[in-house]
């Protein structure tokens, strides 16, 4: 039985929401018999036979990861260990969806070696987390088993999709067996939208809150309009032509909604940057004093006690201290929190640098020339480092025997001064709250008198 046969079996979990009774009888059987995982994979295959749908999803996830995999540091298996792992799935929700998962967030530039599988908290079957613990932790991850992996946290999110569209229809006295025509889908995604957007997280939502859902999202968020647009376009596209959408089709609409939403949102993400890079305090440095900020007016009114806990205040000169516009962009005040386990934030530009590095280097660490070469070329920037950005290249080298790991807190800190505008600094991990709770922003704007002294 190849290994490849074995994993694509392990993808059929993905179309089960809950496991059977029996089965998880069996699969508990199998942990305790045996710690090889193998015993545990072949107890799946025959409990569950094949899926040829997953091939097709897990060979886009394999795509999008290969770039980063490579570069990544691996065991003598050929596979990544946890913090690798976290980086790497971090780096795929974020880019693909704009998605901040809690539980694969970095601290302070640096990936410790947390698992990522804490991000499935009780989202999946516990016989499900331990398969995946014990494989990332006692053989590592290849780039197939990482696929699996994503694939398998993608579902989790198309199962809130469903919890959150049953919680509609009983709002609106709707039956989930029973089909709905053009005018009812559109008002109940517009509906599910404003529950997504604007209401309570998924866990705290009521059926009560759906009747005022559309109210609140026309009042409370800017760019409905964008939203509802995006709503029939993805309706368009998915079922051209119906005029009958049950309830397999209407989940299939909003997990694209919510796949695509991030995109929509990231277009005023790059608004409020044109908006702070026209008040930086000198042209090209990341950076605008705190006065400045509350001077470009509505949308910039976090305190700096606030600012200063998720990391975006640059206080180096106490008497003049200044925000730092990617970590500004990256802090919870700018996403939607749709759920408890992730947010829906501004797009990392780094991200996209770093893309193009490691897809130069396809390894864990390169020398001082050879980076120095790729970052000059990198597309839209197309720039000459200066002999200062060159020395501090070759001082981050010198820390590790003459090569570069660029997945460090060192080149981290290098990218920032070689893009202030693009690459947030990394604080020390601990130092800062950078993924905590959105809703505490809320209580921590600006008061008048404060926003006066600077």
């Amino acid at each position: 039985m190849s290994a490849m046969k074995i994993l694509r079996v392990l993808a059929s979990l993905l179309v089960i929401a809950q496991l059977s009774s029996a089965f998880r009888k069996r699969v508990r059987g199998a942990l305790r018999s045996s710690t090889e995982p193998k015993a545990l994979l072949a107890e799946l295959e025959q409990a569950l036979g094949t899926e040829e749908w997953a091939i097709h999803e897990l060979q886009g996830f394999e795509e999008d990861l290969k770039v980063t995999f490579k570069a990544l540091p691996k065991n003598a298996r050929g596979a990544i260990e946890a913090p690798s792992a976290r980086y790497a799935l971090h780096r795929l929700f974020i880019q693909r969806h704009g998605w901040m998962v809690k539980g694969l967030e970095t601290g302070g530039g640096a990936w410790d070696a947390e698992s990522p599988i804490v991000a499935m908290d009780a989202h999946v079957p516990k016989e499900m987390r331990e398969l995946f613990e014990d494989r990332l932790g006692n053989y590592g991850m290849t780039l197939h088993e990482l696929a699996v992996l994503a694939a398998t946290m993608k579902k989790m999110f198309e199962r809130d999709v469903e919890q959150r569209l049953r919680i509609v229809y009983e709002g609106m006295n709707l039956v989930e067996k029973e089909s709905l025509d053009l005018a009812q889908a559109h008002e109940v995604m517009l509906t599910y939208a404003g529950a997504y957007i604007v209401g309570p997280q998924l866990e705290d939502l009521t059926t009560a809150y759906v009747s005022k859902a559309v109210a609140d999202l026309k009042k409370k968020f800017p760019r409905s309009k964008q939203a509802e647009d995006l709503l029939i376009k993805i309706r368009m596209d998915i079922a051209p032509g119906s005029g009958s959408f049950d309830f397999a089709l209407m989940v299939k609409v909003l997990s694209k909604f919510g796949h695509q939403l991030g995109a929509l949102e990231d277009t005023e993400c790059q608004v409020m940057k044109e908006r702070l890079v026209a008040r930086e305090h000198r042209s090209g440095s990341g950076r605008v004093r705190l006065g400045d900020f509350y001077a470009e007016g509505k949308g910039f009114a976090e305190s700096p006690e606030y600012l200063r806990a998720r990391g975006a205040l640059d206080e180096s000169n106490p008497e003049d201290p200044k925000v730092l516009i990617p970590n500004y962009l990256a802090n919870p005040s700018m996403c939607l929190t749709p759920s408890g386990y992730y947010s829906i934030c501004c797009f990392d530009e780094c991200e996209s640098l770093m893309d193009q590095i490691e897809n130069g280097l396809e390894a864990p660490m390169g020398t001082p020339e050879k980076i120095a070469s790729l970052v000059t070329s990198l597309s839209s920037f197309n720039r000459t480092l200066s002999p200062t950005l060159l020395q501090l290249l070759d001082e981050v080298a010198g820390h590790h025997g003459g090569m570069i790991p660029v997945h460090g807190r060192l080149f981290s800190q290098w990218m920032h001064q070689a893009f202030p505008r693009e690459c947030s600094f990394p604080h020390v991990t601990g130092v800062v709250d950078r993924y905590g709770q959105q809703d505490s922003w809320v209580h921590s704007k600006v008061q008048h008198d404060e926003r006066q002294r600077y």
